[in-house]
């Protein structure tokens, strides 16, 4: 029912919070009153030269009033923008015919059950599951041995409040339900506790305001995180139930700027942890989980050791041991150590598990007998158990090996069964037990792709050399009978930032692709942790450059190896995947035929410039600080899309953008678009389109999935339509 508490080996990017202003509601309802016109050609943005001065270099910045939210330009930019969308599908008939017929396309894949295999364990005599309803989420339990469910949430009615369940978590004693809402783009919202008593009847319901991450104490104690103004989470607050949020007793606060709060609970319930983490560092403090705040409100917090620069480090607990996942004393990939619980600081780390070097730890479970390490090995998922009765360390044969592993939630900690789930460019999500005493694999839910033939495609590793050598990874999806002939169309995907790997996963607007011939590329460049720690440290900050290099040189090796041609070439990212794709409008154009950029991060230099902007500092680790390092605002420049875009030989460029996006700024991609249609030298109604969605965060709108799937049908239908010759 919840997310397993864990080790983590990287801090991912959903922790990375990057808030900008939010548009008002005056702005957004006259945008949504958008009058039909035809527009006769593509908008005209208004230059207003910004000249700014960086360490003696003038920067023209034509495009940086689309930044300030009441500029009265604003509005009408952005609905001739999304007038051009509607336009350019009105009026070619053939993306408008290739959108229907992806969108039915995609639909069909979808036509598999959902719902969730129960977990393998139960609790207090009950079974808990949930299922996805046409209307949202809903989450259950029903007593052992008999079939009447008891519904403990159904979130259909969020949506339309645009809500949605970030996280839920019940009780030790399961007698409390909790769960955390957000109104789409805010990141954070209120904690509901549910009391699930019969004879209270929901008497004791508490809703705590602003909360970002929670986790249970005990029985009686939640604790939680609130953000502050920059939506940086800060505190770590103490609930008891039934008394108000305004008695709740505040137990940290980080005041470091760079450094953001979150908190877990070990997997024996012992300990809370709260984790003070920046990209490169933690921190990391226990609280005894049995403190009772009715008798004192100042409980015993012990600091597992203080920060190091570059040092990063993650515990759980067993008996009376702490168990380290940590980067330090040259453990690149990381490592897995101990210390007694009562001897806590780095000179009584002990080493458990260490990595060979094509080899990284990822996730770290703990049982009562046995530890459960996720890793990778040479770049593919692995699962190592570890017997702490024997030492011995064993390996788990995965049924695939282009795959993501996902770790089950394996709440109970007293069993020697786990569950994880994996699934594959082929295949949705697929579930298995794995018993760590008989070393046996069982399959609970395979979910095969509705009526289609896997047995025709493959997934094959290929190798590019970039500039200086280095052998970039390629996953190929693709069809067992494709030809080298330079003609087939291929679509490269990468991301390379912050160590998130680039996945073979399941995407359902694939397969409308792959069915037409397509062949999908992922591009593991470096900034990502595919192969390990040294891969990402390898493309970020000054090695930035390496990520974009990596993705030319596979895109170089395509072509080379006649898989494809430029003609029949395009690539897609979202995110800091847009700024790797993006990147390709000003260093090679000419190797691609059309791109998609999804809430690209493509004026990097003007976010990183802006202290002020919340969070910006948070991630100087990953970029550089282009306002005190000179080198750094070089290097920015260098590759930042906005600052280099010529508009010559620009491929076919598809833009989105969300207003409600606190971690890419929807100006970004609006002044990226605006200097593009300023600079091409005869811009054509169908070259560059932009999308700004109104209701849209980060990670999409609270749309129905109607919506969503036919945002990406539109966007699959442009590659088609640009790149697909027959």
């Amino acid at each position: 029912m919840s997310t397993a508490i864990r080790l983590h080996a990287a801090i991912h990017t959903k922790h990375v919070v990057r808030l900008q202003r939010r548009a008002p509601y005056s702005m957004l309802a006259s945008l949504k009153r958008i009058v039909n016109r035809t527009p006769a050609s593509p908008p005209t943005p208004t230059k207003v030269p910004d000249i700014q001065l960086h360490h003696g270099k003038k920067r023209i910045d034509n495009f940086s009033w689309m930044e300030q939210l009441d500029h009265p330009d604003l509005v009408g930019y952005i609905q001739a923008e999304n007038e051009q969308v509607l336009f350019t599908k009105q009026s070619m008939s053939k993306a408008a015919f290739l959108k229907r017929a992806v969108l039915s396309e995609m639909k069909k894949r979808l036509h598999v059950p959902r719902m969730q295999a129960p977990l393998s364990t139960v609790a207090h005599g009950y079974e808990y599951y949930s299922r996805t309803s046409p209307y949202g989420m809903v989450y259950l339990r029903k007593k052992l041995g008999e079939s009447k469910e008891e519904v403990l949430l159904n979130a259909g009615f969020l949506r339309s409040l645009n809500m949605s369940i970030r996280k839920v978590l019940l009780s030790p004693d399961h007698n409390i339900f909790a769960y955390n809402t957000e109104t789409e783009g805010m990141e954070y919202g209120d904690l509901h506790l549910k009391d699930l008593h019969k004879e209270t009847q929901g008497e004791k319901n508490e809703t705590l305001h602003d909360v970002f991450n929670f986790v249970w104490a005990n029985n009686e104690t939640v604790y939680y995180t609130v953000p502050n103004e920059q939506l940086r989470p800060y505190r770590v607050y103490a609930h008891r139930i039934g008394t108000a949020q305004e008695d709740d007793v505040l137990v940290y606060e980080e005041t470091d700027d760079t450094v953001f709060v979150d908190i877990t609970s070990t997997k024996d319930m012992k300990y809370v942890t709260i984790n003070s983490n920046s990209l490169s560092s933690s921190e990391i403090r226990v609280v005894d989980a049995t403190h009772d705040y009715a008798t004192s409100t100042q409980p015993h917090i012990q600091l597992v050791q203080p920060r190091e620069k570059d040092i990063e480090y993650y515990v759980d607990h067993h008996k009376d041991t702490f168990y380290i996942l940590t980067n330090a004393d040259g453990a690149t990939n990381f490592k897995l150590a101990r210390m007694p619980d009562n001897m806590i600081g780095r000179e009584h780390w002990q080493d458990v598990i260490t990595m060979a070097e094509n080899e990284k730890i990822e996730d770290v479970d703990v049982f009562q007998n046995h530890l459960v390490i996720y890793g990778r090995r040479d770049g593919l998922p692995m699962i190592l158990c570890h017997d702490l009765s024997t030492q011995e360390t064993y390996p788990v044969e995965l049924p695939e090996r282009f795959c993501v592993l996902q770790p089950g939630t394996n709440l109970d900690f007293d069993t020697e069964k786990f569950r994880f789930s994996i699934h594959s460019p082929f295949a949705h999500e697929s579930t298995y037990d794995y018993d760590m005493s008989s070393r046996r694999l069982t399959s609970v839910r395979v979910q095969p792709i509705h009526r289609f033939d896997r047995s025709k495609y493959a997934c094959t590793r290929v190798y590019s050399t970039s500039h200086d050598g280095t052998k970039v990874p390629i996953t190929l999806i693709h069809r067992k009978d494709m030809e080298l002939h330079g003609r087939n169309p291929v679509l490269m995907r990468g991301y390379g930032a912050y160590g998130v790997s680039t996945e073979p996963q399941f995407r359902i607007e694939n397969f409308p692709l792959l069915e037409r011939g397509w062949v999908i590329a992922l591009a593991h460049v470096r900034g990502g942790s595919e192969l390990g720690r040294q891969w990402y440290e390898h493309g970020k900050l000054e090695h930035k450059m390496n990520s974009f290099h990596d993705f030319i040189s596979v895109a170089e090796h395509l072509i080379k190896s006649k898989v494809t041609s430029p003609e029949y070439l395009s690539a897609m990212g979202t995110s800091a995947g847009g700024l790797l794709v993006g990147a390709m409008l000003h260093l090679r154009p000419d190797l691609f035929k059309a791109l998609v950029l999804r809430v690209p991060f493509v004026d990097p230099l003007s976010s990183m410039l802006n202290p002020e902007l919340p969070l910006t500092q948070v991630e100087y680790p990953e970029w550089g600080n282009p306002t005190d390092d000179p080198s750094a605002y070089d290097l920015i420049q260098s590759y930042s899309p906005y600052d280099n875009v010529q508009g010559l030989n620009v491929p076919a460029t598809y833009v989105t953008a969300g207003m409600k996006d606190q971690r890419v700024a929807y100006w970004q991609p609006l002044k990226l678009v605006a200097k593009l249609r300023d600079m091409l030298p005869s811009p054509s109604s169908s070259s560059v389109l932009l999308k700004v969605d109104l209701d849209r965060g980060h990670f999409g709108g609270g749309a129905e999935q109607e919506i969503r799937l036919s945002e990406v049908a539109e966007q699959v239908a442009f590659l088609i339509s640009r790149v697909q010759k027959t």
